[in-house]
């Protein structure tokens, strides 16, 4: 079952920047720049919101709510899922629904693991979010990374035994290197005429395609910085501020020819489709 799965994971970067907070408050215009977007292109988008970010912003989650679109969690404290033990994580994502259903987030469904850090190691993440009630997590990146990956895990999309639906993100492959093809700095940096490729492909065998975006990829006049998870790596930095006036270029684009869906609206069609429903 094909889908173009919408989502940008609401963060601060400032909060892991030295000296960050010296830097230009830029999370609201941001975000409400999406909001914009996706209210003229008619679509709604899953936001993954990091906990202290909602307590930050609380009218901010309060307006996305109203907009019509699906808030899920992203980490209280944006922490990797390798830096938490199995009961600290499970306070964490305790501590992060409590920030969003205080904005009147309702019931919440999603999970997004921080930097796409559920791998092997913390497969025992599927089990407590079970247990707390999700429904679905969309945090593996399903190949060898520098950061995080879980090459086994494979590519489709698929109802774990914990009853936890995990939707990898898309990748695509190039000679000795698997990358996303839809989200961040790839949708930027990537000649466009091969993600719209990648895409259509993906979708016409029936598979979905995930995106993710963060309040930093559209913003133009961002102050430079060394972003964190680079190791201190000036060439890496330099591809973070590249393309980001192209962003909503592009995505109008393909919601012209591939209609967008919140990750819980198509997880809701997929539990209807399910032998087991």
């Amino acid at each position: 079952m094909s889908a173009l799965l919408l989502s940008v994971d609401l963060e601060d970067v400032r909060d892991w920047v030295k000296d960050g907070y010296g830097y230009r408050e830029a999370v609201p215009d941001n975000t409400r720049n999406y909001l914009q977007h996706f209210r003229k292109w008619g679509v709604r988008a899953t936001f993954f919101v990091v906990g202290r970010v909602a307590r930050r912003y609380p009218e901010l989650i309060e307006e996305i709510v109203e907009a019509g679109h699906e808030l899920a969690c992203h980490g209280d404290m944006h922490l990797q899922l390798d830096k938490l033990s199995p009961h600290a994580f499970r306070e964490d994502l305790q501590e992060n629904l409590s920030a969003l259903q205080a904005t009147g987030a309702g019931d919440i469904q999603g999970f997004r693991a921080p930097t796409f850090s559920l791998t092997s190691k913390t497969a025992w993440a599927h089990d407590v979010l079970a247990d707390l009630g999700f429904t679905y997590s969309s945090s593996v990146l399903p190949a060898a990374n520098p950061l995080y990956g879980w090459p086994e895990f494979g590519r489709k999309t698929r109802q774990l035994p914990s009853g936890i639906w995990e939707l990898p993100i898309t990748l695509r492959s190039f000679p000795g290197l698997q990358v996303p093809i839809a989200g961040g700095v790839y949708f930027r940096v990537l000649p466009f005429i091969l993600t719209r490729w990648e895409i259509s492909r993906s979708l016409s065998r029936g598979e979905p395609v995930g995106t993710y975006f963060h309040p930093y990829d559209i913003d133009t006049g961002q102050e430079r910085f060394m972003h964190p998870d680079l190791g201190e790596k000036k060439h890496l930095n330099m591809l973070m501020y590249i393309g980001r006036a192209k962003v909503f270029k592009r995505l109008e684009i393909l919601q012209r020819s591939f209609p967008f869906q919140s990750y819980g609206e198509y997880v809701s069609r997929l539990e209807k489709t399910s032998p087991e429903s």
